[in-house]
């Protein structure tokens, strides 16, 4: 596994964990706010990522 798709789906797993204790609502606003929740979850793993190499 790469390394961009093992932080991917460290991403979508801490995702996946706070969103199933929230009501998100299944539309493309809903969808807009859970990009700009992984997004910065994704660039932080990165940064930890890159100090261990």
């Amino acid at each position: 596994m790469s390394d961009t798709a093992y932080l991917i789906e460290k991403t979508v797993e801490i995702t996946v964990a706070r969103m199933s204790n929230t009501n998100l609502t299944i539309s493309e606003a809903g969808g807009k706010d859970v990009a700009a929740f992984m997004q910065p979850i994704y660039d932080k793993l990165s940064e930890f990522a890159k100090k261990e190499h």
